[in-house]
């Protein structure tokens, strides 16, 4: 950068120049980060909130819109201390701040999924013009099913009840509203119904568990890869239409596969009471439930080598 008389400009002004770059290649990073994680994301509640039909807010006609919900207060974006409060989510989402939403989420997720109006819904309102918001809040949502801590799983407080009904809610939103990276991405889906699985799952998997290990003790009449399908894919049908359903099919798969190994874990445990059971919060999380299971049994080898001929006959009478 040199001025006509070929002289540099000043160090202030390379400096502004070098700060501006920064930002908008820190912004261009979350974004990106978003768009990862909604492409890579594998899915007692309160109904879920359909989107507004209000017309967009206008800033620019309303600039007392920010005023009412909290004052003159600025907000510091990644140098801010302390929490964030709503109406800061929204005047970010109207800016398209992302890296303050990338912070909110961070040190606030629950502020991403929560209020009123809900901001995704605020984004959609926006229009085309804020559809990379939209994609990071829902990016977020994808990426936070997946990180939820095993010990939040095994015991769901009532915040991590909150917070699932939530992300619940707001995946119904963009599923509604057809919110996605990319016309072939099913992340939606996935998260919306691991989401599902996670707040009343439970009762299904007991279920479908025992099915399995009948099935599992007579494999050639009982056929259980189609038995796990078929109670897959009811499962799946209480809350997807028919041609989502027909999308998710790699869900599907790993749901069947995780269905199979449950029971057959079940036969394992009915002759091995010693034997470790397979958290449910596992079911459908990428192959945590397979490597559940190798867990388990390279254990039981270590620990009772005399049960090794026990387990590999039911595993040779439960090929299917």
């Amino acid at each position: 950068m040199v001025n006509n008389d070929g002289s540099l400009p000043p160090l202030e002004h390379l400096s502004k120049v070098a700060e501006q770059q920064a930002v908008a290649t820190r912004k261009q990073q979350i974004l990106q980060s978003a768009l990862e994680t909604a492409i890579e994301t594998p899915a007692d509640a309160q109904p879920s909130p359909q989107p507004d039909s209000s017309p967009p807010v206008d800033s620019k006609s309303n600039p007392g819109f920010f005023a009412k919900l909290g004052g003159r207060r600025k907000s510091q974006g990644l140098n801010k201390k302390g929490q964030y409060e709503p109406f800061e989510v929204l005047r970010a989402i109207e800016r398209r701040d992302l890296m303050t939403l990338n912070d909110i989420k961070l040190q606030s997720f629950d502020l991403l999924v929560s209020g009123t109006p809900l901001p995704l819904v605020y984004a959609l309102r926006q229009g085309k013009s804020h559809h990379e918001v939209q994609i990071f809040l829902v990016g977020a949502m994808s990426r936070k099913v997946n990180d939820l801590p095993d010990d939040d799983l095994a015991d769901l407080q009532p915040s991590t009840l909150a917070t699932l009904r939530a992300l619940r809610a707001n995946l119904k939103i963009a599923i509604t509203a057809s919110l996605s990276s990319h016309e072939n991405d099913t992340s939606l889906l996935s998260s919306f119904l691991q989401v599902i699985v996670m707040l009343e799952g439970t009762k299904f998997l007991h279920s479908s568990t025992q099915t399995l290990s009948l099935a599992l003790r007579t494999p050639l009449a009982s056929k259980p890869v189609e038995t796990a399908r078929g109670l897959m894919l009811k499962w799946v049908s209480r809350e997807l239409k028919e041609r989502q359903v027909a999308s998710v099919d790699e869900y599907l798969a790993n749901g069947t596969g995780d269905l199979i190994l449950l029971g057959l874990w079940s036969v394992v445990q009915d002759q091995l009471p010693a034997a470790e059971p397979v958290p449910l919060y596992f079911f459908a999380r990428d192959d945590r439930i397979q490597k559940a299971v190798e867990e388990r049994l390279s254990h039981l080898r270590r620990t009772s080598p005399s049960s090794l001929t026990r387990l590999s006959k039911l595993y040779s009478d439960s090929e299917v």
